[in-house]
């Protein structure tokens, strides 16, 4: 049997290996999906062709039914055009709107939207469907509490002419900004958009973390990918925009399955393992901290066989996450990986300018972030020694007596119980700043 050394020095059995399985995806399967009227969500895996053959590269795209159930199908790729003059110039051009400012880029998650097929006189509708997903993702735990973490920008993109292509129908053309057209791949509702368009745009923002591309149209669509995208005139459409905000900021797995049996190893991502809860249970592995707690999206944390695309021999959190179904909620792991991830990206604490006291020394002070309003936790230390003082701001003049530099730090933490993990509490959720004071 192999052996872990832990921390403490002390030998445990380590988890066993997981053993692979042959499964395949049968023809008829894959024809009944390419021939389902349901939403397509792009998928970053990506599988090239043989290269003796001239087909398009193949993408693995993800398929929305309208109650929100997700499976698999394989297309070809679309190879965007590069930005022509007339492009770059309008891209130049083009105003920023900000849609909810809550603090410098540099400590913020900045989301930026671009539009296509919105004329000049359509932007105020754009900008009603920006605001729209902007609720729309706001309404989600845990992005409700953090909101004041984010900022929200609208790059007016200008279009020639209103809508986007294949849509109402199959071989509509429009003259658009952005080049977006349904029927992606051949999937009817698979919305597809010239990424290098649309970054060339939401460049214009401050910052960018995630561009979201909306299209012009009532009709239910979307993809995700390096740019999401979503119909801005239907109301649903923004859940996509949430699930794919898992994937991007959370790095969270697709909790789904399709027919066959997982292959190879334990995954990376943290909300899917190839252990069963007795396994995770016993050698501490993934979301263990969580099984058998309650779960926002209902029922209690375990280990659900199907997720990653596979029916058998991987697992996930919980029954049916947003990571599974649109329109759920984060499960608890997938809720405190997102957590962490906002501060990852958002920082979680900076510096106040230095000011000068009363009695003539300096104020340091530190600027928390207040997620859902809270107060963080602040403590202080003088040369590698605990300060008996709390809030955010120190008035050196009334330290103790010394002479030389002084060390001040201040660490700044998060308490929240929906984050377990201490690892992910030390490294994303506290933060320690630091000063040299001479007197």
């Amino acid at each position: 049997m192999r052996r872990t050394r832990t921390p403490h020095g002390r030998t445990t059995p380590a988890p066993p290996r997981p053993r692979s399985r042959t499964g395949k995806l049968t023809a008829a399967v894959l024809a009944g999906a390419l021939t389902t009227a349901a939403l397509v969500l792009a998928s970053p895996r990506v599988e090239a062709a043989p290269a003796a053959e001239r087909d398009p590269v193949l993408q693995t795209r993800e398929v929305f039914s309208p109650d929100g159930s997700i499976r698999t199908v394989t297309v070809a790729g679309q190879t965007p055009a590069a930005p022509d003059a007339r492009s770059r110039r309008a891209a130049a051009a083009a105003t920023v709107e900000p849609v909810e400012v809550n603090g410098p880029s540099a400590s913020k998650v900045d989301l930026v939207f671009v539009g296509d097929g919105y004329t000049s006189d359509q932007l105020g509708a754009y900008r009603s469907h920006v605001r729209s997903k902007t609720e729309e993702l706001f309404a989600v735990e845990p992005f409700k509490s953090h909101r004041s973490l984010f900022n929200v920008w609208q790059v007016d993109v200008v279009s020639r002419e209103t809508g986007v292509d294949d849509d109402p129908a199959l071989g509509v053309r429009r003259d658009t900004a952005l080049d977006m057209n349904y029927h992606c791949g051949g999937m009817a509702r698979l919305l597809c958009v010239d990424e290098a368009k649309a970054a060339q745009y939401a460049a214009a923002a401050p910052q960018v973390d995630q561009v979201v591309a909306l299209a012009n149209s009532t009709t239910y669509g979307g993809a995700g990918g390096t740019v999401a995208t979503a119909a801005g005139g239907n109301a649903q459409a923004g859940q996509i925009v949430v699930h794919e905000l898992g994937h991007s900021l959370g790095g969270l797995a697709d909790e789904y399955d399709s027919p066959g049996r997982h292959q190879g190893g334990e995954p990376p991502e943290p909300n899917v393992s190839v252990y069963p809860q007795a396994t995770m249970s016993q050698y501490r592995l993934k979301w263990y901290r969580w099984l058998g707690r309650p779960t926002p999206d209902g029922g209690t944390v375990g280990t659900y066989e199907g997720a990653k695309y596979a029916a058998t021999g991987i697992h996930r959190p919980s029954q049916n996450s947003i990571m599974r179904t649109l329109g759920r909620e984060f499960n608890a792991p997938g809720r405190e990986t997102m957590i962490a991830a906002f501060h990852r990206k958002a920082g979680l604490a900076a510096k106040a300018p230095t000011t000068r006291g009363a009695s003539g020394g300096q104020v340091l002070g530190v600027l928390p972030q207040r997620p859902d309003g809270r107060r963080l936790a602040v403590t202080w230390q003088v040369d590698g020694r605990p300060y008996a003082h709390t809030g955010t701001t120190l008035d050196t003049s009334r330290l103790p007596a010394g002479s030389g530099a002084r060390r001040i730090t201040a660490t700044v933490t998060d308490p929240t119980p929906d984050v377990r993990d201490p690892a992910l509490r030390a490294r994303d959720l506290t933060a320690t700043l630091t000063w040299t004071v001479r007197r």
